[in-house]
């Protein structure tokens, strides 16, 4: 069965293709102090398909050190350890803009995108050689996708530059699921049984969103 996300994929591309020849290239710039974008997109009459992609990076360092008892040698020593992680979050978006009024200079619309998150990170650990590929494995097992819904209007200063105002809402949505083998020890028998325990955690958070975009047209 098809999802949604891919079915919009599939009816972008398809209408990139098939208008291109006829359709208006455009590029957006949204900036802030919130999680900026870009994004590229092809007008036909009413309908314009867009793509566009978010990458965050992030990384934090910590130096732990001092003096404590270690017990192999039965002293106090000095000792010092060192942690460092870092992480990278890919959203490719895609998404659509339907005109419903325009005129020469202004024009309102409403739009729909869609996001799917790719995670991965990194971790230097100095007191244990394995937390690295523990993390992959818990990455692995976290999925994020996300979208937005929202109502704007774009004021065309020429035929090729306008400034664009948006609001809407956007909906992100997080899961993680893990399962492993457990024995259940029976009292009652003296025996143990295995078990096999699933967890699996969801997480969605729907905020509200304003933007101002600039947007250049190569065409008109």
């Amino acid at each position: 069965m098809k999802t949604p996300f891919l079915n919009l994929s599939i009816f972008i591309v398809l209408l990139l293709f098939s208008n291109s020849i006829y359709s208006q290239f455009s590029f957006s710039v949204s900036p802030g102090i919130q999680i900026n974008n870009a994004s590229f997109g092809f007008k036909k009459n009413k309908i314009k398909p867009n793509f566009g992609i978010q990458i965050l990076t992030g990384s934090t360092s910590l130096t732990e050190s001092g003096k404590r008892y270690d017990y192999d040698v039965q002293d106090i020593v000095n000792y010092e350890e060192k942690y460092k992680y870092s992480g990278l979050a890919i959203m490719p978006i895609i998404g659509l803009q339907y005109y419903f009024k325009e005129s020469e200079k202004l024009s309102v619309f409403t739009t729909i995108n869609f996001t799917k998150v790719f995670i991965s990170g990194k971790i230097e650990d100095s007191t244990n050689p394995n937390a690295n590929s523990e993390l992959n494995d818990l990455v692995k097992k976290v999925n994020v996708v996300g979208g937005q819904v929202g109502f704007g209007t774009e004021y065309f200063f020429d035929k090729y530059f306008s400034v664009g105002g948006e609001f809407g809402i956007r909906i992100f949505y997080a899961n993680y699921t893990e399962e492993h083998n457990h024995s259940v020890y029976n009292p009652n028998t003296g025996e143990s049984v295995d078990s096999k325990i699933n967890f699996k955690y969801n997480f969605s958070m729907n905020p509200t969103y304003s933007k101002i975009s600039l947007n250049y047209y190569f065409s008109k």
